[in-house]
Order: structure tokens, then sequence, then C-alpha cells
């Protein structure tokens, strides 16, 4: 009996790798990387973070997110059809093209489904032949994993999500230069689930969503793909991001319940997937308000050039400047563009002193070493609205 689990484990591994929205998952990366490069350059002359960015970020964070769900998923018995995997995989294809990422959401892309099931399950219409096999558990199950793959979200929101977000430039409604970030991220969390029918067999009676009685099952490895695409531009970005990720954590655990309460209440998973899809529009749609009516936060200050981005690995992430810090003086002249910058570098070409005012209002000092011709890559970038601002001279 060992041996058969063994064989079924190392096969729900292998389905992994032949599930269509694994190999989407990839190109979805590779193109929304390149996208973002092109962007940079058109911004700044210069690329930020390397084109794999998204590619290396898909894993990790999700890996471990669907270590944890599959524990939960497993102990929950949660139960899914071929038909099932095709209509989620066929709602995050779908809205990853009308969307972008903003409509990854599992409240979108299990949310939608679990309405069509219930739709065809509980009215009186005749159910599609692809339909077949697909049991109230099976929708029960599925809203419940919906609400744990939004608190999933929520989770990597305040985590990996706050890690390298790209800046842009934009006009403002004046017509000046300001600042803004492009928080848009895919992770790709692999679930275990059972499929019906197979060599396995179990004798318990203890699984809440599926009693499988004298029934066989199978293992089966799914990936999910979450993603989520927002502005930021009124404030820091870890601040919003972490905010929002709080309001997604919520909406998973009270998804969750709802669906949890649809093991016996029949129409709950239905309530479960609407009241996901209202919170995680209602999320988006209160981050926007707040956006459109908030004060520019990256803008040209008169005390100095905030620091809207930092190139990893150069000079300024090593003298630990940061995003949002405005550097008020450097080498003890007072600077506020990148010609007065560079006009106090010239002072003492190698070395650095600056005097940084951090997101908290208090001064601090920051410098170091330089080397010959190094001052012009120090990787700061800045907004400023000079009539002949080269974006590539930014720090």
């Amino acid at each position: 009996m060992e041996q058969i689990w063994l064989i079924e484990v190392l096969k729900g591994i292998g389905r992994f790798f032949l599930h269509p929205i694994f190999y989407y998952a990839l190109l979805l990366a590779l193109v929304s990387g390149a996208a973002r490069v092109k962007r940079e350059r058109n911004d700044f002359h210069i690329r930020i973070y390397k084109g794999s960015l998204e590619l290396r970020s898909l894993f990790p964070a999700g890996l471990i997110c669907g270590l944890i769900l599959s524990a939960l998923s497993v102990a929950a018995g949660v139960e899914v059809s071929w038909p099932v995997l095709a209509a989620v995989a066929a709602a995050t294809i779908l809205f990853s093209l009308v969307g972008q990422f903003r409509f990854l959401s599992p409240a979108f892309t299990l949310g939608i489904p679990v309405l069509l099931f219930f739709v065809f399950t509980w009215l009186p219409v005749q159910l599609p032949d692809w339909m077949s096999g697909t049991t109230d558990a099976m929708v029960a199950g599925l809203s419940i994993l919906a609400g744990l793959l939004l608190l999933a979200e929520g989770v990597l929101l305040r985590t990996s999500g706050t890690k390298h977000v790209s800046p842009k430039l934009r006009k403002s409604r004046r017509g000046l230069n300001v600042g803004a970030f492009v928080a848009k991220k895919l992770w790709l969390v692999p679930v275990v689930c059972f499929l019906p029918a197979g060599p396995l067999s179990v004798t318990a009676s203890w699984w809440p969503v599926v009693n499988w009685g004298g029934h066989t099952f199978s293992l089966v490895l799914v990936p999910f793909l979450i993603g989520f695409q927002h502005q930021i531009q009124s404030t820091l970005p870890q601040s919003a991001l972490k905010r929002i990720g709080t309001w997604v954590i919520w909406a998973g655990i009270m998804t969750t319940a709802i669906g949890a309460a649809g093991l016996y209440f029949p129409y709950f998973p239905a309530v479960a997937a609407v009241f996901a899809i209202v919170a995680r529009a209602w999320i988006s749609i209160r981050h926007r308000m707040r956006e459109n009516n908030a004060p520019y936060y990256f803008t040209q200050q008169n005390n100095g050039m905030i620091v809207l981005g930092i190139i990893p690995g150069s000079k300024a992430e090593k003298m630990g400047l940061s995003i949002g810090e405005v550097i008020s003086k450097c080498n003890g002249e007072p600077v506020r563009n990148t010609d007065e910058f560079y006009r106090a570098l010239q002072k003492s070409p190698a070395y650095c002193k600056l005097e940084v005012i951090d997101t908290n209002g208090e001064m601090r000092f920051a410098q170091g070493a330089l080397y010959e011709g190094e001052h012009h890559e120090l990787g700061i970038l800045t907004v400023e609205n000079n009539i002949n601002w080269d974006p590539d001279q930014a720090g």
C-alpha cells in the first residue's frame, strides 16, 4: 500500500508539469518582464531590474504558500474534477488577457467558476456534458479553496509583493513630472487536491469535505496562478501594499468561513464566491479612489532631491539610500536637482557625503568612497521638471 501511495504522489507531481497553467505562467512572466524593462528604459533610459525578475519571483514564495495550503487542502479533503480544473484554467487565461494581472486574484479566477458550477448544479437546467461528474461537495470545496488562496494572496502582498516595485514617471494634472510605482506580481501556488477515481482508498470518515467511504481516488498537484496589479503614487509602495494585503487577508478569512458553511448549507458556496468577488473588487476600487484623491508623494522638492528609485547593486544601494528619502545636501552643498548634485560631487571626486532626510523626517548622513567616473553611476532615480532634464542623468 505504501508503494501505491508513493507512486500516486509522484504521478500527482507529474500532473503539475502537464498542466497548461504551469507553462502559461512562465510565458506570462517573461512577457511581463520584457514589457516592464521597455517601460523603464522609456522613462529613465536605463533598465532598473532584470527582465527575468518576474520569472524568478514566480516560484519561491508561491511554493511555500502552496506547501501550507496543500496541508490544509488534504486535511479538508478538497476534491476537484477535470472540468473544475479546466474551468479555473480557462478563467485564469481569460482574465490575464482582459485585465492583465488585475483580475488574477483567486476571488475572480476561482469565484467565477464556483458561481458557474453552482448555477448549473442548482438551477433546473441541463448540465453540459463537460461538467458531468461535478458534485455539490466539489463546489463547496472549491469555494473553501478560493478563500484559502485569497488569504495567501494577502500574505504574499504583504511580504514578497513589497519587494522590487518598479518606479515610473507620469504627468500630473498640471502637466508636471511626478513619480509613481507599478506594483505588479505573479506567483504560482501548487496545491495538492483529490481526483475522483484512482488506485487509492481510505477508510477514514473524518474528512469534512469528502466522505469517500468505499470510493477510490488519486492525487493531483494543481498550479494556481495568483497575480495583482496596482499603481501607487500617494505614499510609499511598501505602506500601500501592506495595507491592501491586510484587507485581502480579511477577505480571504471571511470567504473561507462562508465556504466552510457551505458544507452544511447548500447555497453558501455561491454566497462565498459573491462575497470574494465583491470584496476584492471593492478593495481595488477603494485603493484607486484613495490614490486619485490624495496628493502626489513623489514630486520635485524645494528642500532637496526625492529618491524615486535605487538601481540594484549601485553605489546608492551600498550607501543605504532608500526610496522616499530626500537628499538635501551633497558634500556640504544644498542640492535641488541633478545639475546642482553633480556640481557638488565635483568638489570631492573621490568621496561623497550626503545629508539625507529619511521618510520619518529625521536627518541622517550617507557617505562612501568614489572611484574615477563612478559619480555618474550612483544609481539614484529622481523626479525633476527642468526643461532640459535628461532622466539618464538622475544620479
